[in-house]
């Protein structure tokens, strides 16, 4: 399909503010990925998922299948040097390959560390990125993934092993059952219910399910339950009605820019975006060194978007991030 971006539509309540924000982003042309920071084969953070970004413009990112006793979070600098590392010790099972990441300011950095993918062995860390001190907020986890936030600063922890959203407080007292259904299943790829992000509004919490190809909304109720989990988009069913193939195949993180359009990482090796009404209106993949390979996490900082390159299928050559230049700035802004 055409990489065309005359679907989106620009309110005039935030033009002024596009116009500053363009100003100042680089100079690179929309849908361009560049790479970003060193090539991370060979390293602590091989095979990269999590992503988060602060407001000083730290990237911090981990492995997701290390499998060492001690798991290690990369922190590079905006300029994309290697600033330092975090090490993160492992629970019980031994392994603490770190999957989901989200920073809030000044100095929290919350992390999935998945363990070894048994019952119960996952956890939610909290990281002091001042002092690396870590905290265990939450456990009892298959396979903790991603994690979003919303307004009142509840976590929201996806399960792609039990198909099931966690809602838990910030001080780790709260850990409920937030939502589940058969929507969220994993099947024949073992990853359901993925990568989570809430809309402008904290109305609704968007969700990936990699097994299905689809994006799934639930809407947060005024009491702070969830809603009936609906179908937003569909890839089997885009390919159908825009005629063309490969629509979400492989979904994982989400993000959406200021005008609501949502941003998915395919692990076919795309950004897929989605119009407000679920429709497929852009795909970009980059050449050369900076192709997404299995792309996961996918984190906006003003108009880039920041991508984790997990690359299984080339047992990690291609491990590294890069960077897609938007048509506007992600949402919330930073």
């Amino acid at each position: 399909m055409t990489r065309s971006w005359s679907a989106f539509r620009i309110p005039m309540v935030v033009a002024s503010f596009l116009l500053a924000s363009t100003a100042t982003q680089a100079a690179a042309a929309v849908g361009t990925i560049s790479t970003f920071g060193p090539p991370l084969a060979g390293t602590s953070c091989a095979n990269p998922e999590g992503l988060a970004i602060d407001l000083q413009g730290f990237i911090y990112t981990a492995s997701d299948i290390d499998g060492a006793p001690t798991g290690t979070i990369c922190v590079f600098s905006a300029a994309g040097a290697l600033a330092r590392t975090i090490s993160i010790p492992a629970g019980p099972t031994g392994v603490a390959p770190l999957i989901g990441m989200l920073f809030e300011e000044p100095h929290t950095l919350f992390v999935a560390d998945g363990a070894d993918g048994g019952p119960g062995n996952g956890r939610l860390l909290r990281v002091n990125t001042q002092s690396n001190s870590v905290t265990v907020l939450a456990s009892g986890f298959n396979f903790p993934n991603a994690i979003a936030e919303d307004l009142a600063g509840n976590l929201y922890v996806s399960d792609s092993d039990l198909g099931t959203i966690n809602r838990i407080s910030q001080t780790g007292s709260d850990n409920v059952v937030w939502a589940s259904s058969p929507l969220f299943a994993k099947g024949d790829i073992p990853v359901g219910i993925n990568g989570l992000a809430f809309d402008r509004l904290s109305r609704n919490l968007y969700a990936t399910n990699t097994n299905d190809s689809r994006v799934l909304r639930i809407p947060l109720l005024a009491n702070g339950n969830a809603g009936a989990v609906q179908i937003f988009a569909d890839g089997p069913t885009i390919d159908a009605n825009q005629h063309t193939t490969g629509s979400l195949v492989g979904p994982d993180g989400l993000a959406f820019d200021l005008l609501g359009n949502i941003y998915v990482a395919a692990h076919i090796g795309e950004i897929q975006v989605l119009s407000p009404s679920g429709h497929l209106i852009a795909r970009f993949s980059g050449t050369g060194a900076a192709t997404l390979a299995f792309p996961a996490s996918v984190v906006f900082k003003g108009s880039q978007l920041y991508i984790t390159n997990t690359a299984l299928f080339d047992d990690g050559a291609s491990s590294r991030i890069t960077v897609l230049q938007a048509a506007f700035p992600g949402w919330p802004l930073n």
